[in-house]
């Protein structure tokens, strides 16, 4: 499974505006909602906001997943945020704070969770590195990040 089959240069969001939890993950799914005409963003952020609260989607390694699965698509939708200064888990169980934002949703189908599955695997394999992580939130332009993203893909498949 690759992030672009998901991810495209049009869906990353560089610099995020905001500075909370709370804030950035409305901000992504008002974005996402727009990109892939999603209606009900209310309906998703509460969604996202569940998930949320049973367990932190925050990793040690700078990153954040934000995901719920939902009736509402077929097919997983992801969005990307950066937020160069980070953002800090509130509420978390251990003080972490994250650069980068993936916020997705996938169908509830039985079919679909096995492709949830390998996309969190995937995500958290390709950005195991807390360097990675800190050059891309560097990086200032969509283009920049996707292609940063996809070369590190291209030498996790040459592993």
């Amino acid at each position: 499974m690759q992030l672009a089959h998901y991810l495209k240069p049009e869906s990353i969001i560089v610099p995020l505006q905001s500075t909370t939890k709370k804030h950035a993950f409305a901000e992504l799914v008002a974005a996402l909602c727009q990109r892939e005409q999603l209606s009900d963003s209310e309906k998703l952020l509460h969604a996202i906001e569940e998930r949320e609260k049973s367990s932190s989607t925050f990793l040690p390694m700078g990153i954040a997943v934000p995901h719920a699965r939902i009736p509402d698509v077929n097919d997983i939708v992801m969005i990307l945020g950066i937020s160069p200064a980070g953002i800090q888990d509130e509420g978390g169980f251990a003080p972490l704070e994250a650069h980068l934002f993936f916020l997705f949703f996938s169908s509830t189908t039985e079919k679909e969770f096995g492709k949830h599955l390998k996309l969190l695997a995937r995500i958290a394999a390709v950005f195991s590195d807390p360097q990675l992580v800190a050059d891309i939130a560097d990086l200032k332009t969509p283009q920049q990040i996707f292609a940063r993203i996809q070369k590190r893909e291209r030498q996790i498949d040459k592993e």
